[in-house]
């Protein structure tokens, strides 16, 4: 069974600086100077891929997992890390601009790279970027191929070559469901959070594997931003509201808190 792992990778925005969270001219905050990360759901999609192909020995099936990645060349570091954990193949399409708002274009570029350069049984995706948060991509890769699409998936088992075990969280509960390929799964808020870490042994050996370069425009998607344009910016007010408690010693101010804030609440 051939699985594909799409994922993207953003900046660490937990280390951007306070005083850059500010609207730029050109409508963009600089992240350029923090480190790259896997985006958090990516990365549960991907270990959930290796946990999948370690479980099957038992079942007959061999998955062929694969990578994809929509981005720029320093990002290929990432794809080396895959090859070492297990990963078959490792592809990139070359884009050097960003497509953070314009999910249309890479679900075009994703779709299209499995109806012309690979056929695919199962693509894997996580739920959301942490940047952008549109939440459309595996729809929209779903729908051009003609697939179906299950969502906020927690966990993938092994039933046939053809056949998947898929559990998924619903409000007030879990659905496990049996799903025939192909079919796109997103990754939600899954237990396997963290991806793991390759051994020095495995990435001397296994990380110099030659990376597919595609470019965007072979693949139907187009390098003039359409689908979305940027027309404002401003930062979410993050302020709660605070209420000063009196007292000239810590005790006064204990009994304050309790009288005034907490005995109603504890009567009630």
């Amino acid at each position: 069974m051939k699985v594909l792992g799409c994922f993207k990778i953003v900046p660490d925005l937990d280390l951007v600086v306070e005083e850059d969270w500010t609207e730029k001219e050109q409508l963009k905050i600089d992240t350029g100077y923090v480190k790259l990360v896997w985006n958090c759901f990516d990365e549960s999609a991907l270990e959930m891929m290796l946990r999948l192909s370690d479980l099957s020995e038992g079942f007959d099936v061999v998955y062929e997992l694969s990578a994809l990645t929509v981005g720029k060349q320093k990002h290929e570091s990432f794809l080396k890390t895959l090859y070492a954990l297990g990963f078959k193949h490792g592809i990139r399409i070359c884009n050097e601009e960003e497509l953070l708002f314009d999910s249309e274009q890479i679900a075009e570029g994703i779709a299209n790279y499995v109806k012309t350069r690979e056929t695919q049984d199962v693509i894997v995706t996580g739920i959301q970027s942490s940047d952008g948060s549109n939440r459309k991509t595996p729809y929209l890769i779903a729908e051009k191929l003609g697939w179906p699409c299950i969502t906020q998936v927690i966990g993938m088992e092994t039933v046939d070559e053809m056949t998947l075990k898929v559990t998924c969280q619903i409000p007030g509960g879990e659905l496990t469901q049996t799903v025939k390929t192909p079919c796109v799964l997103a990754v939600g808020n899954a237990s396997c959070a963290y991806l793991r870490i390759p051994t020095l042994k495995d990435k001397m050996k296994l990380g110099k594997q030659p990376i597919e370069q595609i470019s965007p425009e072979s693949l139907g998607m187009k390098t003039v931003r359409e689908h979305a344009k940027i027309v404002a910016l401003h930062s979410v007010e993050r302020k709660r509201n605070t209420i000063v408690i009196s007292g000239e010693t810590p005790k006064e101010k204990a009994e304050s808190l309790y009288k005034e804030y907490l005995k109603g609440r504890i009567e009630e």
